[in-house]
């Protein structure tokens, strides 16, 4: 987590302040057309109240202090939850936090010291490193004269990376290499390579002979230590930039899901490789976020551009 600074505060006269207000100034005309010094009094007290209130507000909102817990990673167009932590030295009546998305009442500490957490529900986006909606903390407190406000930036971004293409056939995936390993199509733990002579006629996979007219034959995972890994290429994918995103991320889904090694292969970025025995959930994250990313332009805060209303 990461603790946030705060915007400037602001001071707004509620409904029932403006009237208190009205009903003063009243006051203060009466008692310099009337000379009456009660009535000087009653009005300076409350022009105080006033004064009090709003620095009371003022007071326990500064006090306020907001951690932002980063989101996980999420597929694009799924809906997400944010969670802020709010914590307060000061005792405070309920808060209001309006993230521009939904309203939610919150208590603060009751009781110094102390800390709330509020779970806001973000809605789908398209893929992207995208910025996370700015918060605003609203208070009556301490009568219900003033509105007192701040506005605060989360500051770190939400990662959404391509929804998963479901469902594809495996005959539809593009070949590395037609010499090399590959999954097996029957679903058992075995992999799946090119026949080359020697090999015994019961490993040959006859119903993809049928089909294809490919010789393959089936090896046990266990008679291959260090499996070749998969390319991952953007180029062997057909369809638009969005559908070939979509199908290498479910491609890399099903490979880290099975703990086999892979390269990812981007135009104009450098392969990102991922082996067996060390780096494999570290490289996954890296090529979930440079799927996210692919192809976006950047803002000057370094989140990623995206089209009003695109959804991938």
């Amino acid at each position: 987590m990461s603790q946030q600074t705060l915007s400037s505060l602001q001071i707004r006269p509620r409904r029932f302040g403006l009237g208190l207000a009205v009903i003063t100034v009243a006051m203060l005309l009466a008692a310099i057309n009337y000379g009456n010094n009660l009535i000087f009094l009653i009005a300076f007290m409350m022009i105080a109240l006033m004064i009090n209130s709003a620095w009371q507000g003022w007071r326990a909102l500064s006090a306020v202090q907001a951690r932002v817990i980063p989101p996980g990673m999420r597929p694009a167009g799924e809906p997400g939850s944010l969670s802020v932590e709010f914590t307060s030295q000061a005792p405070l009546p309920p808060l209001r936090v309006d993230a521009g998305l939904e309203e939610i009442a919150a208590h603060t500490a009751l009781s110094p010291p102390g800390a709330t957490i509020v779970a806001i529900t973000l809605p789908g986006e398209p893929r992207g490193y995208l910025p996370l909606p700015e918060m605003t903390l609203e208070t009556p407190y301490p009568l219900g004269l003033w509105t007192v406000r701040r506005r605060f930036s989360p500051g770190i971004g939400q990662w959404v990376h391509p929804a998963p293409i479901e469902g594809i056939d495996r005959a539809q995936w593009t070949e590395n290499d037609e010499s090399g390993d590959q999954a097996s199509l029957e679903g058992d733990p075995t992999r799946l390579r090119s026949y080359h002579p020697g090999d015994p006629i019961r490993h040959i996979v006859f119903r993809h002979y049928a089909k294809t007219g490919q010789l393959l034959t089936r090896h046990p995972e266990a008679d291959s230590e260090h499996p070749n890994p998969e390319l991952v290429d953007y180029e062997t994918f057909a369809g638009p930039r969005e559908t070939r995103l979509s199908a290498m991320t479910a491609r890399l889904m099903d490979l880290n899901r099975d703990q086999r090694p892979w390269v990812l292969r981007l135009p104009g970025e450098d392969d990102l490789a991922a082996s067996a025995t060390s780096n494999l959930a570290q490289c996954y994250q890296t090529a979930l976020q440079r799927l996210a990313r692919f192809g976006r332009e950047r803002d000057d805060q370094g989140f990623d551009h995206v089209a009003p209303g695109e959804i991938d």
